[in-house]
C-alpha cells in the first residue's frame, strides 16, 4: 500500500520531535515523563506512526519553548535561539 500524504507528514513531525528532543539533550524517557505521556505514545509520535496530542505538545512548549509551529509545520520562528540552531542542524 502506498504511503499517503498524511503518513509522510507524520514522519516529518516525528523527525522534528526527535530533533527537538536531541537539541534539548533529553532522553525519550526524560521528555515523555516531563510532559505526562506514556512511553508508547511518545515512541509512536517520534517514529511517525501517530500524530502527537496537541495538549502534550502544549506542555512541551510550556516546559521547553518548542513551538507547535515547529512541530506541526516545520516553522522554526519562535523557537528559543539556541534550541533553534541545534534543531535545524539536527533536522538537516
Amino acid at each position: 500500500m502506498p504511503r499517503s500524504r498524511n503518513d509522510d507528514e507524520q514522519i516529518q513531525i516525528g523527525a522534528r520531535l526527535k530533533a527537538a528532543r536531541l537539541a534539548l539533550g533529553l532522553s525519550q524517557k526524560d521528555l515523555y515523563e516531563a510532559i505526562g505521556v506514556k512511553a508508547a505514545a511518545w515512541n509512536h509520535w517520534e517514529s511517525g506512526k501517530r500524530m502527537p496530542d496537541p495538549l502534550a505538545m502544549a506542555e512541551l512548549y510550556r516546559l521547553h519553548g518548542v513551538t507547535m509551529e515547529w512541530i506541526y509545520a516545520g516553522d522554526p520562528k519562535g523557537l528559543p535561539f539556541g534550541v533553534a540552531q541545534t534543531i535545524l542542524k539536527a533536522a538537516s
